[in-house]
């Protein structure tokens, strides 16, 4: 069988197809990225499950992160007003419903900017009792303004904990730990308020730490000192981090809030693997859950600063990037980069500067979401594209053609010229290459 690779090509402003056969290779649909797939998402849902002590019953904790981009706000009385309903479905391996759960937010902001934040979200969370096993959680949200509708769903094993060894829950990833205050809140565990980082983004802006929030029980026959052993591993540069520590469990249940600095990795994805050991090493429980820490400019003037210049060749010109290669010392490279965002700030004078943050959320996701076996997703074409113009307005997206080759078209339309991009997957393995003209632009929309 053949494909044919499409070339897109501008004569007197016409567009013309011209094909070129090529041998097919064997098609890896699971590395197709879809039309709802490109782009920062709308929300963000996660879970956890923890042991009801005395109970026969677990509870399914289901968080969610609501953006404010992704919500329709109409003026009201001065102020922006948007409404939304979250809904889950839990499923049993029949496909019977076992449990439905809804909540409605409204969410309200002062001025237009911050409807179109991709950094102001909301966070909630809703709790459901069931028995241990294996369930099909489906999550939806729904803009009540717009009407438009997001799902999300997930295969999900609720374990339970009445054996006879120690055991351990899900890992709850932390955006924010405190003594819990007088009034009770759904974030709360026992003495603590637990707020989840539902994203499991970690770093950049935003956190210098890796928080954790872990249970152990104690089993029916635990009588002796467990240890617990938790590994840090990156994918490509192996384990990174190993602590242990000798706990004797003397309650059912004891709570665990953990944290892990991370100015000493490098951005990219990690896994969090906690070991729980009795005698002789043995294994009595364990978790392996991922996470990621963004990329920003402070981890990478520290790691790599090559990298660090040659993701600013997205925006600088070759003047400011001839200086910055000669700089040495890491207070003036701080300062070469401080200047050098200072005069893209378009809020000089504020504490925030939302084009620095912006540019490196880009490469976060670009890093997360076009990556190629060990090529960094940013140094991609698809990310390299992402990180100069940020979410598409609009996708073509052709993953199986009896005569092409997979391809994506992006298309940017709502800010300055019209541009569109062609990427074709000429070898069928997820590595998607930008077709000329390069620039996007003297280009006529075909929609």
């Amino acid at each position: 069988m053949h494909r044919t690779i499409l070339f897109i090509c501008i004569c007197a402003g016409c567009l013309t197809l011209a094909g070129c056969a090529l041998t097919s290779r064997d098609m890896r649909a699971e590395q197709r990225l879809h039309e709802t797939e490109i782009g920062q998402p709308t929300f963000f849902v996660d879970y956890a499950g923890f042991d009801l002590p005395g109970d026969s019953l677990a509870r399914l904790e289901i968080y969610y992160q609501v953006f404010n981009f992704g919500l329709q706000f109409d003026k009201k009385d001065g102020e922006f007003v948007a409404e939304f309903v979250f809904t889950v479905r839990v499923l049993s391996t029949d496909n019977e419903q076992v449990k439905t759960a809804e909540q409605e937010r409204i969410v309200r902001v002062s001025d237009y900017e911050s409807t179109q934040s991709r950094f102001d979200y909301r966070t909630s969370q809703i709790n459901v009792e069931l028995p241990p096993g294996k369930y099909t959680l489906e999550t939806t949200l729904r803009d009540v303004g717009s009407a438009q509708i997001h799902n999300r769903e997930f295969r999900v094993n609720l374990n339970g904990h009445d054996g006879k060894d120690a055991s351990c829950s899900d890992i709850l990833f932390v955006q924010q730990a405190q003594s819990r205050s007088a009034d009770s809140g759904i974030f709360d565990k026992g003495n603590l308020t637990i707020v989840p980082s539902v994203s499991r983004f970690f770093g950049g802006d935003d956190s210098t730490r890796l928080i954790y929030y872990f249970e152990l029980y104690r089993g029916v026959d635990t009588t002796e000192k467990v240890y617990i052993e938790t590994i840090l591993r990156s994918p490509f540069r192996g384990m990174l981090y190993r602590d242990t520590l000798w706990m004797e469990l003397t309650e059912p249940v004891s709570r665990q809030i953990r944290d892990i600095a991370l100015a000493d990795y490098l951005p990219g994805d990690y896994n969090l693997e906690i070991y729980i050991r009795g005698r002789r090493a043995k294994r009595l429980d364990s978790r392996n859950e991922s996470f990621t820490i963004q990329w920003s400019q402070e981890a990478l003037l520290r790691h790599d600063f090559s990298a660090a210049v040659d993701q600013l060749a997205f925006i600088a010109n070759s003047g400011e990037l001839s200086d910055m290669k000669k700089l040495e010392s890491m207070e003036e490279k701080i300062q070469a980069f401080n200047a050098f965002w200072e005069e893209r700030d378009p809020t000089p004078g504020t504490k925030e500067n939302e084009a620095k943050r912006e540019f490196y959320r880009r490469v976060t996701y670009a890093n997360h979401q076009f990556r190629h076996l060990r090529r960094e997703g940013w140094r991609t074409d698809r990310g390299r594209i992402y990180v100069q113009f940020g979410e598409p307005d609009q996708i073509d997206d052709h993953p199986i053609s009896p005569d092409y080759f997979p391809y994506q078209i992006w298309h940017y339309y709502r800010e300055g010229k019209y541009r569109r991009f062609t990427f074709v997957d000429q070898n069928e393995d997820g590595d998607y290459r930008l077709q000329y003209p390069y620039d996007g632009l003297n280009q006529r929309p075909d929609f």
